[in-house]
């Protein structure tokens, strides 16, 4: 048997690679030691980078929790996690070069944790395999002495069936021939059938055609007087509605000539109503002209490729993980110089709407950052050269009280514009619609 030497070339395997590792993380270990040791800014460590490498600890150290390490490599992990917190200690303190180098021994014990839990796990997973191996060979080998046993049995039973075969064929030529007789009667009362059956199709079909013919003439003579009544009622139906008609004619014709009066009165004896309606008239063109402006036209189609719809939405990425992060430049960064924002607040019922300018728009969103806002829901499309992202955000405004009165929320929809300028993308437009003290179960935000 092999299984004892695969077994023993298996574990010393692991040995060497488990040595090799641990000579890297040494390596590892002793690295940024020695970059500190030549750098010319010895004691300026940038807070980031001791901030970079603590946060690199505490994901190494999860993956090792996620490797079982805590019980696999307990002292190593204990090591690390003790290293870490002395690192933050030292942040703390402000000792930026024993922090760096408790950082990175965290970082070290933790990855040699893990490994060391993974080997263990390795090491004894092979051992059951072997186990479950030696355990199936000797099964099999049960197995196959039962085998022998039951192909000895099988033998004899083949000759049995030999000599039962020749009685069986036997009994199968005299069926077949018995088999053979009863298919000729057969055949000749099919062909006597057959003919019969041909006179009754006959007599039936003559029978169907006459019935049918009957049928058709009756339904002929109903469908007529079917036809007759429709008509009857459509005469009787217009004749009412024309003098229905002819009399609400009449009734409207009347009012129209009292309000023409009195309209014309109106007018004679002022002209304010002119003016107003002029005023009023020339404003709605001005706005319905800046919405067309401000308002891109959907075409529900685009020329843009799938690496230009990734290019954008990577923007877009960037855009809204600033946000998140309350860096507020970096935010602004992806706008256009000539970025225009389409801000629509409901306030109770009353929905006003203005156009802001860049400058406009940052001092809005200064304002906004302000606050936390909860994000809640976002979807991205694609129309003409532009990517488009929309965005919904939450903030409470007012907590529930008693008495079943229900919390009341701020609910801001971001609907922004990217396209491609030169070689950046960068948002041209966005609009904004903002619903205040509303229950979040109650508004339908578009």
């Amino acid at each position: 048997m092999k299984v004892p030497r695969d077994k023993n070339m298996g574990k010393q395997k692991l040995l060497r690679t488990r040595k090799q590792n641990y000579l890297d993380y040494i390596w590892l270990y002793f690295l940024p030691m020695l970059l500190v040791a030549c750098s010319s800014s010895i004691g300026k460590i940038q807070l980031e980078t001791v901030n970079t490498v603590i946060a690199q600890s505490e994901t190494a150290i999860e993956q090792a929790h996620l490797a079982n390490a805590q019980y696999l490599a307990s002292d190593t992990l204990q090591q690390a996690e003790h290293a870490l917190a002395s690192a933050k200690e030292a942040v703390g303190a402000k000792d930026g070069l024993r922090a760096m180098h408790l950082a990175y021994n965290a970082l070290t014990q933790a990855q040699i944790a893990e490994q060391e839990a993974m080997y263990k796990s390795q090491g004894n997973g092979l051992n059951a395999i072997i186990k479950h191996k030696e355990a199936k060979i000797v099964a099999l080998e049960t197995d196959l002495g039962s085998a022998d046993k039951a192909l000895e049995e099988s033998r004899t039973d083949v000759k049995q069936l030999d000599m039962q075969k020749g009685q069986l064929q036997a009994d199968i030529d005299q069926k077949l021939q018995e088999a053979e007789q009863a298919h000729r009667k057969i055949f000749q009362d099919y062909n006597r059938v057959k003919t019969d059956r041909g006179d009754l199709q006959s007599k039936l079909n003559m029978t169907q055609t006459a019935l049918r013919q009957a049928q058709s003439r009756v339904e002929e003579h109903e469908h007529q007087i079917d036809q007759l009544r429709r008509e009857l009622a459509d005469a009787q139906s217009s004749a009412e509605q024309a003098r229905k008609a002819e009399a609400n004619a009449r009734t409207q014709a009347a009012a129209r000539a009292q309000d023409y009066s009195k309209h014309i009165e109106q007018l004679d004896q002022s002209n304010v109503i002119k003016d107003t309606l002029a005023r009023k008239k020339q404003e709605a063109q001005v706005y319905v002209q800046q919405r067309r402006r401000n308002q891109p036209v959907r075409t529900n189609r685009t020329s843009l490729t799938n690496d230009q719809i990734a290019s954008g939405r990577a923007v877009i990425n960037d855009w809204v993980l600033a946000w998140a992060a309350k860096n507020i430049h970096q935010h602004l960064s992806k706008y256009t110089q000539e970025v225009t924002l389409d801000q629509t607040v409901i306030r109770s019922s009353n929905e006003e709407q203005t156009y802001l300018n860049r400058l406009q728009m940052v001092d809005a969103l200064k304002k906004m950052v302000e606050t936390e806002w909860q994000e809640t829901d976002s979807k991205f499309d694609a129309d003409g050269e532009s990517v488009i992202a929309v965005y919904r955000f939450s903030r409470l405004s007012r907590s529930a009280v008693n008495g079943g009165i229900p919390a009341l929320h701020d609910l801001w929809t971001r609907e922004v514009w990217v396209r491609q300028v030169g070689t950046e993308w960068k948002i041209f437009r966005e609009s904004w619609r903002i619903y205040e003290a509303v229950p979040r179960y109650g508004v339908a935000v578009n």
